[in-house]
């Protein structure tokens, strides 16, 4: 799922230079992105429901997704231009994944919690959550 996310965002966010995943996150936040405006897409939480066991196991799993979005813009000094960029970067992000069903497995992405993660070096760090859902059943 987090592949599909990635790639749909790849191919029909123009504004995006940079897409990427767990360890391109880790990299950036270490230092910051090599490009920007930037996206990655990370795995958050996955939290099961009660089991419905006859003789397997079915559980519901609501899973959600961090899409964390980078900008800069060092054109004003008190953040008002980044502000600016990251609501039209956000806006496009939200247009190719809220109601998108990342394979038939999910249910379609709906938004979840969203915040500032930091704002650095010129750059500005946007968390949004995306929630699904899909089934586990146990193999017997």
């Amino acid at each position: 799922m987090i592949a599909a996310i990635a790639q749909r965002l790849d191919d029909n966010v123009a504004a995006l230079k940079l897409v990427g995943g767990a360890v391109e996150f880790q990299n950036a936040a270490e230092t910051n992105p090599t490009a920007t405006p930037a996206a990655y897409v990370i795995p958050l939480e996955e939290n099961p429901g009660p089991g419905a066991a006859v003789s397997i196991v079915i559980q519901r799993i609501a899973a959600s997704v961090g899409v964390i979005l980078v900008v800069r813009n060092v054109s004003d000094p008190k953040g008002a231009a980044a502000q600016g960029d990251m609501e039209s970067l956000r806006a496009a992000v939200k247009a190719q994944l809220l109601g998108w069903q990342p394979t038939d497995a999910y249910d379609p992405l709906e938004r979840g919690r969203s915040g500032l993660l930091a704002f650095r070096d010129g750059h500005m760090w946007w968390q949004d959550v995306y929630t699904t859902a899909y089934y586990d059943r146990s193999v017997l």
